[in-house]
């Protein structure tokens, strides 16, 4: 496969600007490089909050947007094992300061990004659309109390978003849990479809009455991502301990007491991306992808749709963002 000179991509240099095409050389591979032609990527909330906060200020210079990514291996630095030119890859490319998948190509570290095969079953478009919910989801269920009587039961809040239902499938599939899940009554079949054993539409039920039981149990545990942070645009995670101080007083208190509390981020680790590929193979999962934006590199200005419909909060699943 013929190594580009030039690559395509989407940046920015200032907090919150319109991101902007630009059109630069491609350097040579480092020995522990892969470089990957990108085909789809997917936009997740954290994209928003990391372009518009003032993080992204403490280094000059251009910024990528887009963390989850799928593609076609171009080239293999030589030093890289397990991958080919022509081998099929998704993953996530997480540097906050750095290049972002909305690129026609990346330059992906396969010993500290994660990244796996593709699913066969999984479009380019599916497939980028899993790596940052799988991950986190994963980061989330491993909080679960160990208890002697199987299956453990989960509440889970936003079911049918793009983190949410991942765990409604993983707690299933991986967990063995029986899962309550939360949604609107338009995503209830949805939700029931991914292996929740119950579903409760927020608009027409008490959530809080209905699960007060669960809720209370002193045995269980509570993980966010978000933390106590009100405003959707701030950055969510384990940085809101430092924003929010009564959360490590919540922390301390649940651990000694009960219910354990935790605010996690995702995982990084390629070995659970390999496991999802292998329950997508295997039909245990599914990708679901509301809309493949077209048009990232024209006037279509596909990042800006994408932004839109997030902020809206009218996703299911995930948006994603056909590259090349």
């Amino acid at each position: 496969m013929e190594y580009p000179k030039t690559n395509k991509a989407l940046r920015f240099s200032s907090i919150g600007e319109d991101l902007k095409v630009v059109e630069i050389d491609v350097p040579p591979l480092l020995s522990t490089e892969i470089l990957v032609k990108v085909h789809a990527a997917s936009i997740n909330p954290v994209d928003i909050q990391l372009w518009r906060s003032g993080i992204i200020g403490v280094v000059s210079g251009q910024k990528g947007m887009g963390r989850d990514f799928s593609g076609t291996v171009v080239s293999v630095g030589s030093s890289v094992q397990g991958w080919t030119a022509g081998d099929e890859i998704f993953g996530l490319l997480f540097h906050v300061f750095g290049e972002g998948t909305f690129s026609q190509y990346i330059r992906v570290n396969p010993s500290s990004d994660p990244v796996a095969k593709k699913p066969t079953g999984f479009t380019h478009e599916q497939a980028a659309s899993v790596p940052l919910v799988a991950l986190t989801a994963f980061s989330c269920l491993d909080w679960l109390p160990t208890v002697q009587q199987s299956p453990r039961r989960v509440v889970v809040r936003g079911a049918a978003g793009g983190t949410g239902s991942w765990i409604v499938q993983l707690a299933k599939a991986v967990y063995d849990c029986h899962v309550t899940a939360i949604c609107s009554g338009r995503n209830a079949k949805y939700v029931s479809g991914l292996g929740a054993d119950e579903v409760i539409d927020y608009t027409k039920e008490d959530v809080s009455a209905t699960l007060r039981p669960q809720i209370l149990n002193l045995r269980g545990a509570y993980v966010t991502i978000v933390g106590d942070k009100t405003n959707v645009k701030s950055l969510g995670g384990p940085i809101t301990y430092l924003t929010s101080p009564a959360q490590i007083l919540r922390f301390i208190k649940g651990w000694v007491f009960g219910p354990r509390y935790a605010c996690v981020s995702l995982y990084s680790k390629s070995d659970l991306l390999e496991q999802v590929a292998r329950l997508a193979d295997r039909g245990e999962v599914q990708a679901e992808v509301q809309e493949v934006i077209e048009g990232a590199f024209d006037e279509r200005e596909a990042w800006r749709k994408a932004v839109q419909m997030m902020e809206e909060k009218r996703v299911r699943g995930k948006v994603t963002l056909a590259i090349l």
